[in-house]
């Protein structure tokens, strides 16, 4: 019963008869299904069902196809700061496409494998995408084994299930290079952990930058830890113990280099005066710290949409390929006031 004043809901049906085709060839057109439909076909009928106001019953829709028209984005830590870019670029381009996202904090549901067997094997989505560093070889292969509907974001794995990545190298070098590009020859990487992707390719953009250079690269000057500010802090603290300390320091996340910083604040170490500091990624904080820190930008906001829409090609049954990467825009420099020319006498920690 329809409530007076009321506008009646549109349906499938009254679209097809409107642009005067099969009910099953609007429900093609409007899933964005291939089929062999003319472009005059097609543009009449999304041109009808926008004239009357069509909208899709999603409730009904799933009970067809069980489909739920939802996708969910695993990430480590929702109170990371580069996953706002990530997040708003994977909406986007699931709602172009008719999808709802979900966002799930890892820390909040266990480990990937659980997260993958109660999202995905229990239906509650339609496909994942994980942007997490705990993805094994052997998690990958299940997840291509058991649905083959799981993107992996910014690791790179030797299974065949599909990911996609940016040129975290490309990125760290940039970096690294505006250290060497002021004067800076002592130059340290507070890395990420040993064994993970991510962390792996970074170290490589600051090894390649110094090697291009000429610069030799000391061992202690690389600390491994993690991405969070208390592995800045304390990765930071032991660089400054050395009995050389570096003169510049790049640090493989925004997080862990504001822990860097703090660090330089206990010890009476002035940035960049005394050291200079370069973060990678970017995020509007940085610009508000003491100093503003200059930054690496990537293209998270693409990262989440290309890897939102390869998920949807691969739920609609389309050829994507096992490694995909990011590639415009290309990484870039955002230079704040952490940097600076080394300063001639010794660092007095």
């Amino acid at each position: 019963m329809t409530t007076p004043g009321a506008r009646a809901r549109v349906t499938l049906l009254d679209v097809a008869a409107a642009a005067e085709v099969d009910p099953s060839t609007v429900s093609r057109v409007l899933r964005g299904v291939n089929q062999r439909v003319s472009d005059d076909t097609r543009e009449r009928i999304v041109r009808v069902a926008a004239e009357l106001g069509y909208v899709a019953n999603a409730n009904a829709r799933s009970l067809v196809s069980s489909e739920t028209m939802t996708l969910g984005l695993l990430i480590p830590n929702l109170a990371s700061f580069v996953y706002s870019d990530v997040i708003r670029g994977a909406v986007t381009a699931a709602r172009e496409a008719g999808y709802i996202l979900v966002v799930v904090d890892a820390s909040e549901i266990g480990t990937t494998s659980d997260a993958f067997h109660r999202m995905v094997l229990e239906g509650r989505v339609d496909g994942l995408l994980i942007a997490s560093g705990t993805v094994t070889d052997t998690l990958a292969e299940e997840m291509l084994r058991q649905s083959g509907r799981c993107i992996i974001l910014n690791r790179l794995i030797e299974s065949s299930q599909p990911s996609i990545i940016e040129d975290d190298e490309a990125g760290m070098r940039l970096g690294v290079e505006e250290l060497i590009r002021v004067g800076h020859t002592r130059i340290a990487c507070l890395a990420g952990p040993e064994d993970v992707d991510t962390s792996r390719r970074r170290l490589a953009g600051y090894r390649g930058a110094m090697t291009a250079a000429g610069m030799p690269v000391p061992e202690d000057y690389i600390v491994y830890a993690g991405y969070e500010e208390s592995d800045g802090y304390t990765g930071m603290t032991h660089l400054l113990e050395l009995q050389e300390p570096p003169t510049g320091v790049a640090a493989v996340s925004l997080a862990s280099a504001i822990g860097a910083l703090a660090a330089c604040t206990s010890a009476g170490i002035r940035v960049p005066d005394d050291l200079s500091m370069v973060a990678f990624h970017d995020a509007p904080i940085a610009g508000f710290l003491a100093p503003p820190l200059t930054t690496v930008s990537m293209p998270l906001f693409e990262l989440g949409q290309q890897a939102t829409q390869l998920l949807i090609k691969l739920l609609k049954g389309e050829s994507i390929p096992t490694t995909s990467k990011v590639t415009e825009p290309s990484p870039s420099l955002v230079v704040r006031e952490s940097i600076a020319a080394p300063r001639s006498g010794p660092l007095a920690v």
